[in-house]
Formats: structure tokens, sequence, C-alpha cells
């Protein structure tokens, strides 16, 4: 770890289509692994979606449900659309799914596309999963399937923060 702390915190967004699934709970799930490791202060999270369809909205109840049940408390967020300065404000931004990731690089200048990088980079060993799976038209289980798949990359992104980024 880094002696001096950085003159602004590393920022990251995760994103996904609506903003009210994958992304909020990956940045729930983020912020509490930070925590767990020290890096609340150093390290600063958000999410958003690619659509606008759900802006201003509560992330959905079953994820919300799932969070919970697996020990991760609601933060008050509210879902936000992406937007371009997004790519300058951000030090690494994580889209869920290669959809969200296309669109994202559709949204951002070509100079941003080093910080793009999909969840799947950091899924446990063993994963054979390429995108995080969206559980919007299913049932409580993939809800719980997706936090815990998001707890297990949550740890390895953190794991890469405190080797790379913030020493």
């Amino acid at each position: 770890m880094k002696t001096t702390p950085p003159t602004r915190p590393f920022r990251i967004l995760f994103v996904c289509l609506g903003n009210i699934c994958r992304s909020p709970a990956a940045e729930i799930v983020c912020r509490a692994a930070l925590a767990e490791a020290g890096l609340d202060g150093q390290v600063q999270v958000d999410s958003c979606g690619t659509a606008s369809y759900h802006t201003g909205s509560r992330p959905d109840a079953r994820m919300l449900a799932a969070l919970e049940r697996a020990g991760f408390a609601y933060g008050g967020h509210r879902a936000r659309t992406l937007r371009r300065a997004d790519a300058a404000e951000f030090d690494l931004i994580i889209p869920q799914d290669r959809e969200n990731l296309r669109d994202v690089l559709a949204v951002f200048p070509a100079e941003a596309a080093a910080k793009v990088r999909p969840m799947s980079e950091w899924f446990p060993a063993g994963e054979t999963r390429c995108e995080v799976p969206d559980p919007y038209y299913g049932g409580a289980e993939g809800f719980d399937d997706v936090v815990q798949l998001l707890r297990g990359a949550a740890q390895q992104l953190v794991h890469e923060l405190i080797r790379k980024e913030l020493q």
C-alpha cells in the first residue's frame, strides 16, 4: 500500500443495462469488499445503466432482497444513465456483459477504451461464464446467483487494486 494517500480516490463505475439489478449490486458488493479491506477512503464506486428507462428508480426489489439475504445493505442508490463525462471522471469502467461493453465503448471517446474492462476479468477461478447474467426475467435464484458471482469478482478486484493501483 502507498504510504501517502492519492490526491483523489481511485474511482470505479459499474455498468449494466438499466442500473437496477447487476450494476447497483456490483457497486454495493464492491463497496463492502473495499470497506473490509480498509480501502473505502481510497476507492469510490458508483454505477449506471446504458439505457435511461429506469433513471431515478431504486434497484429492483428482488435484487435488494438477494443482497439482504447475502448480508449486504442497500445504501440509497438511484439509477442513473451513463454519460460521456464518465469516461474522464472514472479510472475503471466495468460493464457487466458484452452488450453493455459494446454500448460503453460506443459512448466514450476512443482514448477511454483502456479504462473499460468487463466484469468477467475478475470472476473466480473455475467460473465458466463470460459475463454477469441478467436476472431480471427470472426468479429469486437468479438474483442470488448474481450476488454470489459478484461477491467473488469483487474480492478479486479488490486484491488487484491492492496489488496494482493502490501501491
